[in-house]
């Protein structure tokens, strides 16, 4: 049993008595308490807040608390010393034969974990960037981030559905529309200038040529203005190994049915009315006039103001599309619904759940949506300006064309998806610790160096070596046991990377973990007792080339959830 499972087992045992003597009926969770790995080695080897959660419910200080199950684990033969710190946290020191052991209990489970998780059916909709032209680079953050997302979910044992959302309708689709025209009507004359009504950009002007030639209906040629964008996002997804199970059309979606069936199920909960919206606080336009909607009382939920269903021409407004989207999602029974959106729709997420909440209030289902922060170009110190509006904005092809697949996906998880990514060309051009995905990658490779190193010095392979069976009591430097620690936590990094939708977890334990072993690497140049390999010690040699294979399946297997390379040499 890994180390973490041990511990939550041996502590929530005495939880269970401490209830049973108190007679408390009440049953305690297990996953009410944590289990941390310290940054710092003198607060433990793990240490956790087990005491000061369950402390109210036994009637005891949480300090006191923490000192009877310090009492209790001491006596584990397991564990070397036990501290009780601040209000009641515990810090723990296990002996290093027990991490010597959960070393070899790693290579028995790696490919055989299990995370102890109840399996989801999930609806990943991410991308979804409107068809009017290429992906720009702040694109590609939503986009990596959630197609790794659904790559962590699978890895724990969901099943993930990758979804598209084509925005083919509306106001943005008669603009492409007019857009095109305009370039096939004026495509002999050089010096005409677009205006604010059309959108910018060589890209559209190319699209024109290719259509032009095709005497095409109107349905036709909107599809196929569409069908020509779309598959260049395809094609730019698939270079940043994304692919979509998944694409809906909205204009599909909103069929009369549809729209018919929603509007008579929110009038049958009286969520709806018509009536009059003020005046947009951002709208300069004079000509903006107060007319009578089909509104959705959303201000009973906590929004600023009611919205609009339907528009005075009939058309829908996106909030009324997006109501009949997501709520056939939900009449295919997904067990979650999550969406990456842009941070610049946080508005607009309330209003969208507390509709559905009021549509299926007996139907059991959870809908997140994760917001992505931006994206800063940089080159050295410059700033590179993205306006998708002026038309001279860096497209996502052009920077996978500068620096690959693997460094984009990479920076777009490398930090909290909330906060802000510097994307800085000339330090993920370099072949420097400076650049983490080259610093990972180096650290992979020369993990398999040593390992030929190894086997061509005691003429042996490891395939040949029944690792479980390997003296590893020689594993006794502190670096040593800081690395042992780290490989069987990556179960638990994992996990958390899963449950809380935060790929940069696996990104950020990876670069650790490769820090800490070119460390390692480096004792040797400084003293030779602490090389990997020692020519005339088998024993020794053989002991840490298991934990050198150890870290290099970690990252082997890290780097294939992320879906980035890991070349054996460099």
């Amino acid at each position: 049993m890994l180390y973490h499972d041990l511990l939550k087992k041996e502590l929530f045992d005495y939880i269970n008595s401490e209830y049973s003597k108190k007679n408390i009926k009440e049953v305690p969770k297990q996953s009410s308490f944590n289990i941390e790995i310290p940054s710092n080695k003198k607060f433990g080897d793990v240490s956790t807040n087990i005491a000061m959660v369950f402390a109210k419910k036994i009637g005891l200080p949480p300090r006191d608390l923490a000192l009877k199950i310090s009492k209790y684990m001491d006596k584990e033969n397991f564990i070397e010393k036990v501290e009780v710190v601040g209000p009641g946290f515990l810090n723990i020191f296990f002996k290093k034969s027990f991490w010597q052991d959960q070393l070899k209990f790693y290579f028995k489970s790696i490919n055989s974990l299990n995370y102890n998780i109840k399996k989801k059916n999930i609806c990943l909709e991410f991308v979804s960037a409107n068809p009017t032209g290429l992906m720009h680079i702040g694109h590609a953050r939503g986009a990596v981030f959630g197609d790794t997302i659904a790559s962590i979910l699978e890895e724990v044992g969901h099943k993930v559905t990758r979804e598209y959302y084509i925005n083919d309708a509306g106001e943005q689709i008669k603009k492409l529309k007019k857009t095109i025209n305009f370039h096939s009507k004026s495509r002999n004359n050089k010096n005409i200038k677009t205006d604010d009504e059309l959108y910018p950009g060589e890209y559209l002007k190319e699209i024109s040529e290719k259509i032009f030639s095709e005497k095409l209906s109107e349905p036709m040629f909107e599809n196929k203005i569409i069908k020509f964008i779309m598959n260049d996002i395809k094609e730019d997804l698939l270079k940043i190994k994304i692919v979509h199970d998944s694409f809906v059309s909205e204009k599909e979606c909103s069929s009369k049915k549809n729209v018919d069936e929603i509007l008579k199920k929110l009038d049958q909960k009286k969520l709806t009315y018509y009536g009059y919206q003020e005046k947009p606080k951002s709208s300069n336009n004079e000509t903006w006039e107060k007319k009578k909607l089909l509104l959705f009382k959303s201000q009973e939920f906590g929004d600023e103001t009611d919205r609009a269903l339907i528009k005075s021409n009939g058309e829908l407004t996106y909030f009324m599309t997006d109501i009949i989207y997501h709520q056939k999602k939900i009449d295919k029974r997904y067990d979650i619904l999550l969406n990456i959106w842009g941070s610049d729709h946080s508005g607009y997420v309330k209003r969208l759940q507390s509709a559905l909440e009021q549509l299926n209030k007996k139907t059991d289902y959870t809908f997140e949506i994760k917001l992505t922060s931006l994206v800063n170009l940089l080159n050295g110190k410059q700033v590179l300006k993205m306006s998708k509006r002026e038309g001279n904005y860096v497209t996502l092809r052009e920077v996978v064309e500068k620096v690959g697949s693997d460094v984009l996906r990479y920076m777009m998880i490398s930090r909290s998806v909330d906060k802000k990514i510097d994307f800085d060309f000339e330090i993920f051009k370099s072949k420097s610790k400076d650049n983490p995905v080259f610093y990972i990658q180096y650290a992979y490779a020369r993990c398999m160096s040593l390992i030929s190193i190894y086997e061509k010095t005691f003429n042996t392979s490891l395939k040949n070596i029944d690792l479980m069976q390997v003296n590893l009591s020689n594993l006794n430097l502190n670096e040593e046991i800081i690395m042992i620690i780290k490989v069987c936590n990556f179960f638990n990094v994992i996990i958390k990377a899963a449950k809380f939708y935060e790929p940069h977890r696996i990104a950020n334990y990876l670069f650790d973990i490769a820090k800490d072993f070119h460390a390692y690497w480096g004792l040797g140049k400084v003293d030779s007792s602490k090389k990997v390999i020692i020519d005339k010690d088998c024993n020794i040699s053989l002991s840490r080339i298991v934990l050198i294979l150890s870290i290099s399946m970690i990252i082997r297997k890290g780097m294939n959830i992320l879906k980035i390379e890991c070349p054996e040499n460099m």
